[in-house]
């Protein structure tokens, strides 16, 4: 090797190790930044993870209110609501027996807190991604699970599901879980609406990214 390659091999020395630290810090730098978010934090992103089980009509109830509506309750107020005693809350036993909340918990409850709580039957996917977000009861792991259904891309649906957070499903995995009540009402599915007229702040409108990113 010449003495001209020498010197210029010494000089790109300093320059590789210099990307290197770049490549190595600005990961570290982008999440200071608030640029980059762990896959945990998009997941449990403008979503309420439920506390107990059977608590899931709660959770998935407070997630349309604080983040559709803004209105910042929580899932134990929105529970001790639906269930109108605090001592459910203290014995989830006694919300066993009732096998979780019913529709018209829902309702009762986003009525009195000045909203206007509609049930729909015999829904079709369709329906759901024009009246989204709202919430949908489906079979998850054998158990019936309430989750909120936020939108569509393609072949698959974005859920709000207070035991994970925000996951994706295929449209068809979704088809087979929604819950069928039969002929009379079919597929159902719940819309919190607001009686005052203001436009709700619709964080949960979903994002394409969101589609990509929870695979």
């Amino acid at each position: 090797m010449n003495s001209y390659a020498w010197r210029a091999g010494l000089l790109l020395v300093p320059l590789f190790i210099l990307i290197s630290l770049h490549l190595v810090t600005t990961p570290t730098i982008a999440a200071e930044k608030g640029f980059v978010k762990s896959l945990l934090e998009v997941r449990r992103e403008r979503v309420v993870v439920q506390n107990w089980d059977l608590s899931c009509g709660a959770a998935a109830l407070t997630t349309l209110l604080n983040y559709q509506h803004g209105d910042m309750v929580g899932e134990r107020e929105v529970a001790i609501g639906l269930i109108g005693q605090s001592r459910y809350i203290e014995n989830p036993s006694m919300v066993r027996l009732r096998h979780g909340f019913s529709l018209f918990d829902l309702k009762r409850y986003v009525d009195a807190r000045g909203y206007e709580g509609i049930g729909y039957g015999r829904m079709i996917l369709k329906d759901l991604v024009r009246k989204a977000p709202l919430m949908v009861p489906i079979v998850s792991n054998g158990y019936k699970h309430f989750v909120v259904f936020r939108g569509q891309m393609g072949n698959r649906v974005l859920l709000a599901d207070p035991a994970y957070g925000n996951r994706t499903m295929s449209v068809a995995k979704f088809e087979r879980s929604w819950i069928d009540y039969g002929a009379k009402i079919g597929k159902v599915g719940f819309v919190v609406a607001r009686r005052d007229g203001p436009a709700p702040p619709r964080e949960l409108a979903p994002r394409p990214e969101e589609f990509l990113t929870l695979q």
